[in-house]
């Protein structure tokens, strides 16, 4: 990862920590956060999957070109 990727992933993983720990939100928007998505959706996605704990094992994004911005890339990073 290039180094503007590389701190955009490490203040998301601080934004993750202070999400899980706030707990439920009022407004879904309040979990936005981006790195590879073009809006909010890294946060948004992160967020549902660890209020629902699921597992995603396979994924679909649709529309995503060289996969530079897509809505399941930094679930694939960070969660495997």
């Amino acid at each position: 990862m290039n180094q503007i990727i590389e701190s955009k992933f490490l203040s998301a993983k601080l934004l993750i920590n202070e999400i899980k720990s706030h707990g439920l939100y009022e407004n879904i928007h309040d979990t936005e956060f981006k790195v590879f998505s073009q809006f909010g959706d890294d946060g948004i996605l992160q967020h549902l999957v660890h209020q629902t704990r699921a597992e995603p094992q396979i994924f679909i994004d649709f529309g995503i070109q060289d996969y530079s911005e897509a809505n399941t890339r930094f679930l694939l990073i960070n969660n495997n």
